[in-house]
């Protein structure tokens, strides 16, 4: 229905070096009961390969370290229950069409919509094709012989020291690139599609009774560099203030993370996708989203609760 691929039920084994398993109804992990009883705080994250997981194992993607933090902040006799609905290669369009076909069904208290920056046209995109993914030795491999070699152990290592190689210089590459494009590109089609399912995404998960919150992933150039051009977060997080859904700049809890502990938060040889550190500060974040906006009874507001 909407152009992407669904993962594969059933599926268990080894794919781009890491292990996944895919339960009977196309998610990530094995088969998670969510009844909906009573006593329940559940989260539906939908998404990209971002939401997903990919290059993690299960338990290190933000929604699995979520449920776990939102376990332990719940009083005694709650239980948090967590659905990763990510697909690979997923964008706003296939993040609202699992929402519609299985998230809302598991009567969600959330909805969590994993945007990335290449969901819509931006300067960040722009530069990103441009340095990165035009590079020669890329544009030499075709497609049909790529897939199977990011299989290969071998691959995944040679590419890693090459990319680590290289990072210096592309970074400032980057950097120049951006401050010579200027503002990111007007209003487009693209832009408008990506609006108008984030406002389905939010009509759907108000019309179950549920909450809804979006986090934008950045790219690695935008947590390493000095600047960046920052029109893409302003767009998001405009439509985010105009439709009162709760918006998360991760570039920025990134960044402040990097700047502090110095830790590197993307997968070696991969420029998108964040390592299990970089999820931790996904949950965290989500976890004080949570919080502040009195979605979840924890045991502390429990405590303080005058007697009925």
């Amino acid at each position: 229905v909407d152009g992407h691929y669904r993962h594969r039920a059933g599926f268990v084994g080894r794919w781009d070096a890491t292990w996944y398993e895919i339960d009977e109804r196309g998610l990530r992990g094995p088969g998670r009961v969510i009844t909906g009883a009573e006593g329940e705080f559940r989260v539906a994250c939908v998404g990209d390969s971002c939401t997903f997981g990919k290059g993690v194992l299960e338990e290190a993607s933000w929604p699995r370290q979520l449920e776990r933090l939102l376990q332990e902040a719940l009083p005694e006799g709650q239980r948090a229950r967590v659905a990763n609905l990510g697909i690979n290669g997923g964008d706003a369009t296939s993040a609202h069409a699992l929402l519609r076909e299985q998230g809302l069904a598991l009567r969600p208290d959330l909805v969590v919509y994993g945007a990335n920056v290449n969901d819509f046209p931006n300067a960040v995109e722009a530069v990103n094709q441009k340095v990165f993914n035009e590079a020669p030795l890329k544009r030499l491999i075709p497609q049909g012989i790529l897939d199977p070699l990011n299989r290969s152990a071998l691959y995944r290592w040679a590419r890693s020291l090459y990319y680590q190689s290289r990072r210096a210089q592309d970074w400032a590459a980057a950097e120049a690139l951006a401050a010579s494009m200027g503002e990111a590109p007007a209003e487009s089609p693209a832009w408008a599609r990506q609006r108008t399912r984030v406002e389905a995404i939010q009509r759907d998960a108000l019309a179950a009774g549920a909450r809804c919150a979006i986090v934008l992933f950045p790219y690695e150039s935008q947590i390493y560099l000095d600047s960046y051009d920052t029109s893409a977060i302003e767009r998001l997080a405009a439509l985010c203030a105009e439709l009162e859904i709760p918006f998360i700049d991760l570039a920025e809890v990134f960044r402040e993370h990097f700047r502090s502990a110095g830790e590197d938060l993307f997968i070696p040889g991969d420029r998108y996708h964040p390592n299990a550190g970089g999820y931790t500060l996904v949950a965290r974040a989500l976890l004080r989203l949570a919080r502040t906006e009195g979605l979840l009874e924890t045991e502390e507001s429990s405590a303080e609760a005058p007697p009925r």
